[in-house]
């Protein structure tokens, strides 16, 4: 029983990980995308208001959505957050590590339960720890589609490396 709690406190503090992994991914594509957005509706847009001036008000629109988005865009949180992120992620790193290298000895039996429980919640409270030290009091919306893939890497990654002997 303590053993199946601590592979799934590794398996949990794995999908977290690669959920913000793929979570700064999906932030710093958002900043990129919306840069790149500006850039081009400003040059863009002036340009083409002054080739063809008859379609004024369709280039006069594309200007004022950028102008718009550029207000709106410094209360976006993903810059913050792609500034938050990486410390966190290096951190939970290096406590993953630690969990999974302790998984050999739960694995083997060479730990009593209450040690497995010890070494359980010393896990839970580094990660918070963690989470305090870099987010704060900033949160990080859970997105579906994001915990997914963590999962299905997770679920790869453990395949690889401790797949499940038949017998």
């Amino acid at each position: 029983m303590y053993q199946e709690r601590y592979w799934k406190e590794l398996y949990q503090l794995k999908v977290h990980l690669n959920y913000l992994e793929i979570y700064l991914q999906d932030s710093e594509f958002k900043v990129k995308a919306i840069g790149i957005f500006l850039a081009v509706a400003s040059s863009s847009s002036i340009a083409g208001w002054a080739i063809w001036q008859s379609q004024a008000f369709i280039w006069g629109t594309i200007i004022a959505a950028s102008q718009v988005m550029g207000v709106v865009n410094s209360f976006l949180p993903y810059a913050s957050r792609m500034k938050l992120l990486p410390g966190l992620i290096h951190e939970l790193e290096e406590i993953a590590i630690t969990t999974e290298k302790n998984w050999f000895k739960v694995s083997e039996g060479k730990l009593t339960e209450e040690e497995i429980h010890q070494l359980q919640f010393d896990v839970r409270s580094k990660k918070t720890k963690a989470l305090k030290k870099h987010l704060d009091n900033n949160t990080l919306p859970e997105k579906a589609a994001l915990l997914s893939r963590a999962q299905v890497s997770a679920d790869i990654y453990f395949n690889n490396f401790y797949p499940v002997e038949e017998k």
